[in-house]
């Protein structure tokens, strides 16, 4: 949405999109500021923490020898990632 059309819906309005989805702010064309709820970005930190705990705890794995070999499933259910979307975002920057 352009700044001058969410500065003429008003904080308010924009607030209340925001509770709907996340509303990208843009200046001749370009992405210059993003609302969010604040209940979204909560749940987009929670999953980046969790990620980034699996990420850390399996690099210990792997440092103490514990394990050296993953495959895709056990990595995607260890970020809460489904598997077919990996292979798709894969084949897509193959082509």
């Amino acid at each position: 949405m352009p700044v001058t059309t969410a500065s003429r819906k008003g904080v308010s309005k924009l607030a209340a999109e925001a509770e709907h989805h996340r509303v990208v702010l843009t200046s001749h064309g370009r992405p210059v500021a993003v609302v969010d709820s604040a209940e979204r970005l909560d749940e987009d930190l929670r999953r980046v923490r969790e990620a980034t705990r699996s990420v850390v705890e399996t690099a210990a794995d792997m440092a103490l020898g514990r394990t050296n070999r993953f495959s895709l499933e056990e990595v995607c259910a260890k970020l809460n990632i489904d598997p077919a979307r990996v292979r798709e975002r894969a084949a897509a920057k193959r082509m």
